[in-house]
């Protein structure tokens, strides 16, 4: 008997016992699950879930739960030999799933009303594609499955597939997002997508689709040449970069942008199955091996509160240390609904937690297999219904000639009003690279090479300068297609900032006819609010770009450089320039080109904390110089409020900046000392 059948056996003889009510159960409404069978001979690979897990499956049942605990099929026997993925209508009347008609089946997307009536299939096997132009390889690729389905707020459904041929460059079939009505009309796709997109949901506030990326490039930077490797020899030293991280696009596709976790660890940004809470707190999947590949090992589920920031750890410690869990869900009550594998045990079941992951409760387990992917079957709030402001088709295969990258038609523009932008002081974002002048800007594009290795080849499609304010506004870049980029000095060297090189350590894309608009070239650039014109973009905050000295350090403190980490709040002696005395003391900043400042903030010290204090300073005196001539100088009189104190100047031109505390009172660190929590200098580089 095959493992599938046995275990559908198993559970069919359980249903018909009844499940017991499980312990510790709160009141919950009805929750469609899947019940799958264990995957013979890979016990690391969760069905479902990952590149080797999304298809793979060895038999399951669609499944319900009725408030009282009671656990049926919705299906009749037979209607489907496995399932997966289930998501429910805005109003609660319908469920779209994942499903395969038999053992050799493809996946394919399939609907069916609340109630266990009316199963049918939304897509079909109905490819009809020539993948010779894609040469030698491509036959591994003419098999596709359609996975993962969600409603968008209109009542189409959006949903990823392997149907758009391509090979990712780990070696396994690429998935991207596709749209299509219920009725299985009107079928495209919205991404392009080099290495996968996964797991779709609908950002309840926003109505924006929210995604699972693999965020991989393996085309690394070096200096000299074409600036390109695959190697690490001669690459530029670089944070590897292989993980599934949390993005978001509009309903066609455009605006593609960092919908969550923590920019300034590459680590801390995996956000596999990606789920957002109304207050715009992401909930995701961590993982012991990020890429999912070959096998997910232990997983866990993360928080980042308001979608950007520290991540939390919400499974995987304290009570359920050694536990894998995956497929979050939330439930009307803001409690999660998910799937936990305790330490120790053979199987997923269900479970329920606060948003905070306290209250853990155990709501069922099955005999034999896993339970996965609960959903509510109830009517819920509709997100907003966004207009579809892109509707042309995508390029039905993966661009193969460097010829088709540059057709002049489709295309889009390419707009970064700053690369050298910060994010606002203790905004969770790495420091964009330093100013500097004669900078370039390249863009990449990968050719499909299915049969090669990695699968594509790397060309360089155009080279543009840099304006001296950072500006890149370049026209008639290919669209709809996987693209990266890289800043360079005159010398062809790589740029590099804290983080490291500015390489694109993944790839990206545009909508044709669309215009892509950000600041900054780091990770989550594309989550910082961009300013109104190209005027306001030139100007950011410039102190990470200064070399800072300081007339004292109290020893065990941070030293000068604390004052431009852009963190002004936490623990004294990490984020702010404490000097060894009240009096006499400076801070200063300085550039190797010169700069044209238009304001100046200061930040205090912070008053809450262990180790706060209550240091007030009242005056501060500043002088500006240029070439070591002074050009202004002035006291500024201080009344420290939240966001620091700022003074706007009439722009003029320096290129160092001097502070000296005056009368300074209270503690800070147990000690009278002068400090500063943070220097912000909105400035621009001088333009010939």
């Amino acid at each position: 008997m095959r493992t599938g059948t046995l275990f559908l056996a198993l559970l069919s003889a359980a249903v018909t016992r009844g499940a017991a009510p499980p312990p510790a159960a709160a009141p919950l409404p009805r929750l469609v699950f899947v019940a799958r069978a264990p995957l013979p001979g890979v016990p690391d690979v969760i069905p479902g879930l990952g590149p080797r897990g999304r298809a793979a499956g060895a038999g399951g049942r669609l499944m319900v739960r009725e408030p009282g605990g009671r656990v049926h099929e919705l299906l009749p026997a037979g209607a489907l030999f496995d399932v997966s993925d289930p998501a429910v209508s805005w109003d609660g009347a319908r469920i779209a799933l994942a499903g395969r008609a038999a053992p050799d089946s493809a996946w394919r997307i399939w609907v069916v009303g609340a109630g266990g009536r009316g199963l049918h299939a939304v897509t079909q096997g109905d490819r009809t594609l020539d993948l010779a132009p894609l040469g030698p390889g491509a036959e591994r690729l003419a098999r596709y499955d359609d996975l993962d389905p969600c409603w968008l707020p209109d009542g189409r459904l959006c949903f990823a597939s392997t149907r758009f041929p391509q090979l990712a460059q780990d070696g396994v079939p690429a998935t991207n997002l596709f749209v299509v009505r219920a009725d299985g009309t009107a079928l495209a796709r919205v991404t392009a997508e080099r290495n996968g997109a996964e797991e779709p949901a609908v950002d309840p506030a926003s109505g924006r689709i929210v995604y699972a990326r693999h965020w991989l490039n393996r085309w690394r930077a070096r200096d000299g040449g074409d600036g390109l490797t695959t190697g690490f020899a001669d690459a530029v030293p670089a944070d590897t970069v292989d993980l599934w991280h949390a993005v978001s696009v509009l309903p066609d596709g455009d605006g593609l942008r960092l919908a969550g976790g923590d920019p300034r660890s590459r680590a801390g940004q995996m956000a596999y199955q990606p789920l957002l809470l109304r207050d715009g707190t992401l909930v995701g999947v961590g993982a012991e091996r990020p890429s999912l590949l070959p096998a997910s090992g232990r997983t866990c589920l993360m928080s980042f509160r308001g979608g950007l920031g520290a991540a939390r750890r919400l499974t995987g410690a304290g009570a359920t240390a050694g536990s894998s869990a995956c497929a979050p869900a939330a439930l009307p009550d803001g409690r999660i609904v998910f799937s936990l594998r305790p330490a120790g045990a053979p199987r997923f079941g269900l479970w329920a937690m606060r948003a905070d992951g306290s209250g853990l409760a155990r709501l069922l387990e099955l005999p034999d297999g896993d339970a996965l992917d609960a959903a509510v079957i109830t009517p819920r709030p509709r997100p907003p219904v966004l207009p579809v402001g892109h509707p042309e088709r995508l390029p039905e295969l993966p661009f193969t000639r460097a010829e088709q990258l540059r057709d002049a038609v489709h295309t889009f523009r390419f707009d970064c009003l700053n690369v050298f932008a910060n994010a606002p002081v203790d905004a969770p974002f790495p420091d964009a690279v330093p100013l500097q002048g004669e900078v370039r800007i390249r863009f990449y594009a990968t050719l499909a090479r299915p049969g090669a290795a990695g699968g594509d080849t790397a060309v360089l499609v155009r080279e543009a300068p840099v304006t001296p304010a950072g500006g890149v506004h370049v026209e008639d870049l290919p669209a709809d297609t996987p693209l990266f980029e890289q800043l360079v000095d005159a010398q062809g060297r790589v740029l590099r900032s804290a983080s490291g090189p500015a390489h694109v350590p993944g790839l990206n894309f545009a909508r044709f006819g669309t215009g892509t608009k950000c600041v900054g070239c780091h990770a989550g650039h594309s989550a910082i609010e961009v300013p109104a014109s190209a005027f306001l973009g030139e100007w950011t905050n410039v102190s990470p770009s200064a070399r800072v000295t300081a007339s004292s350090t109290l020893p065990g403190t941070a030293g000068p450089q604390a004052a431009v980490d852009r963190r002004a709040a936490g623990d004294p002696a990490r984020v702010a320039w404490v000097a060894d005395s009240s009096e006499g003391q400076w801070l200063r900043l300085a550039w190797r080109a010169p700069i044209e400042v238009r304001a100046l903030v200061l930040h205090a010290v912070p008053a809450r904390g262990p180790r706060a204090g209550n240091l007030r300073i009242a005056a501060t005196e500043l002088a500006f110089s240029r070439a070591g001539r002074e050009v202004l100088r002035f006291t500024l009189k201080r009344r420290d409020a939240p966001g620091g104190t700022r003074v706007d100047l009439h722009p003029m031109t320096v290129d160092a900046i001097e502070i000296r505390p005056l009368h300074v009172r209270g503690e800070v660190l147990h000690r009278r000392v002068a400090a500063i929590a943070e220097v912000e200098t909105v400035a621009r580089l001088v333009q010939d």
